[in-house]
């Protein structure tokens, strides 16, 4: 990663970054009692040209978690406060007399806040007041969401809107919304927060680094898609957001998989550059994640649908989204506590407006459907990685000779085929192959040539990237829709011959050993 950071300083990214908050001030927050969040703050605002008098150093706990007091006196009002000093809110009092503990006691009437970000070291959840047996009670009873405990970003978002009963979740007026905005009342001002946070310092400074690098070449790589096959029942909706998005991103010229197994991806699935994961449903992380070798390719947006999902932030192993960003994800998001499924962010929604060039911030608030509740946001709330069209993006990667553009020619290509231009398609990854030798190139082109039963020339092609690959997991995926086809051709002496071949290479390593599973009727 320390690659990606110098030649990201070394373009001037915060030029990049002007016109993603022009109009609006972005907020950063960070804990004076934690060094690394201030030396993070810093870190951030720089990239991102924001002015040092946007950040506000606050006296909050150390830990993830924090009670509503100490949200309420250490965080809201300082923050309030802080806003209105530095003349970034307009605000009248509220009668004493009608102020409740857990309410701003101010009246909004004008605002220039657009974003706020808290940094790594500022807790992420806000602790359930209610007893304890009576919260038991409750949540027996099907009544969990009325519970008053709530993600830090999702109570901060409401910071500057009117009085809100914090015993359950209130409606996001911004949720579905096409274009972006902040006022949806005379006194109601919307912030987008989220949160630069993770396992460790060097994840968060990682995660900001990829959102810019991101940010300037494209996001590229592959998507990958884990759903549950569910058609019908209380649970579907999961599944349309993830079939949805997978939609999606394959019509922005992305190379996609889906899939519908009831499990999640195990060990032996040869997961890598991945630039997308959206999936569910297990409580940790599991399969390709748990490798020590996988790693997300920069500016990364991966998140896994789960009740705990972020219970554990900042930590590497137990849950999923502290080992996501761990993985090199740049952004990410998950429930502290439990969200129920039709409140957590829609996720067909969030693809299609990160697509159309929303930012990170806006993309996740526009899917979300209330607030005051239980999501976390974690990353960058102005990377847009498809700020820049894929022309842009190629003029881009060609200037600083970036080797990314190999999946740059991929998208083009698949939307080549969109159109109906299949044949000039082919005739254009021909030509790149051909320059560049690019192995994604021409594993695209055997796959195409397959796809379309010429499978005398997708042979070779498959056979070029198994033999001349280093990566194990590139040939395990070639090889399995190899096999798979010689299979359907009645080649199994082939396909055992070339299992073979890949064992004397590989070893009997748990992903070329599940090739042998591979059936004539199984893709």
């Amino acid at each position: 990663m320390m690659v990606i950071r110098i030649v990201c300083l070394a373009l001037g990214l915060g030029l990049l970054a002007a016109s993603a908050h022009a109009g609006k001030a972005v907020v950063v927050i960070a804990n004076r009692n934690v060094p690394e969040s201030v030396e993070l703050a810093r870190y951030y605002m720089a990239a991102r040209s924001i002015p040092e008098e946007q950040l506000c150093l606050l006296d909050l706990p150390t830990g993830e978690r924090m009670s509503r007091h100490d949200y309420v006196r250490r965080l809201r009002d300082p923050l309030l406060a802080f806003l209105q000093e530095q003349e970034l809110v307009e605000q009248t009092p509220r009668p004493a007399n009608e102020v409740e503990f857990h309410e701003t006691p101010w009246i909004t009437t004008d605002s220039r806040v657009g974003y706020i970000v808290s940094m790594y070291g500022v807790p992420v959840k806000i602790a359930d007041t209610r007893i304890r047996l009576a919260a038991r009670v409750m949540n027996a009873l099907g009544q969990g969401r009325f519970k008053n405990a709530a993600a830090v970003d999702s109570e901060l978002a409401l910071l500057l809107a009117p009085p809100y009963d914090i015993a359950g979740s209130i409606d996001n007026p911004y949720h579905a919304s096409l274009l972006p905005q902040r006022k949806f009342a005379e006194n109601f001002f919307l912030i987008v927060a989220t949160r630069l946070d993770g396992p460790d310092p060097q994840t968060v400074k990682d995660m900001i680094d990829g959102a810019l690098f991101a940010e300037r070449y494209g996001l590229h790589g592959r998507a990958y898609f884990d759903a549950r096959g569910l058609r019908e029942g209380p649970y579907f909706a999961g599944d349309y957001w993830i079939r949805q998005a997978r939609e999606a991103f394959a019509r922005a010229g992305f190379e996609t998989e889906l899939d519908l197994e009831e499990s999640v991806w195990g060990d032996t699935f040869p997961m890598e550059e991945a630039a997308v994961y959206l999936g569910w449903y297990t409580e940790h992380r599991t399969g390709p994640f748990t490798r020590d070798t996988f790693r997300f390719r920069p500016g990364a947006v991966a998140y896994h649908i789960h009740s705990a999902s972020a219970r554990e932030l900042r930590q590497t192993r137990r849950y999923w989204t502290g080992p996501l960003l761990a993985r090199g994800a740049a952004a990410s998001m998950g429930a502290v506590s439990e969200p129920f499924l039709a409140f957590t962010p829609e996720l067909h929604i969030f693809a299609e407006r990160l697509i159309q060039g929303h930012s990170l911030g806006d993309a996740l608030y526009m899917s979300q459907r209330v607030l005051s509740w239980q999501m976390t946001f974690v990353g960058d709330p102005l990377y847009r990685p498809f700020r820049y069209t894929l022309d842009q993006q190629f003029e881009h990667l060609q200037a600083d000779q970036r080797p990314e553009i190999e999946w740059a020619h991929i998208r083009r290509a698949n939307l080549f085929i969109q159109q109906g231009r299949f044949q000039p398609a082919m005739a254009y990854l021909h030509e790149k192959a051909e320059a560049s030798g690019s192995l994604v190139v021409y594993e695209k082109l055997a796959e195409l040539y397959a796809r379309n039963d010429q499978f005398s020339q997708a042979g070779p092609l498959y056979g070029r990237v198994i033999n001349e690959t280093d990566s194990m997991y590139t040939a395990a995926r070639a090889a399995r829709r190899w096999i798979h086809i010689l299979r359907i051709l009645g080649g199994d002496e082939q396909a055992d011959h070339l299992i073979r071949q890949l064992q004397q290479r590989w070893g009997r390593d748990p992903v070329i050993e599940a090739l042998k599973e591979v059936r004539a009727d199984v893709d």
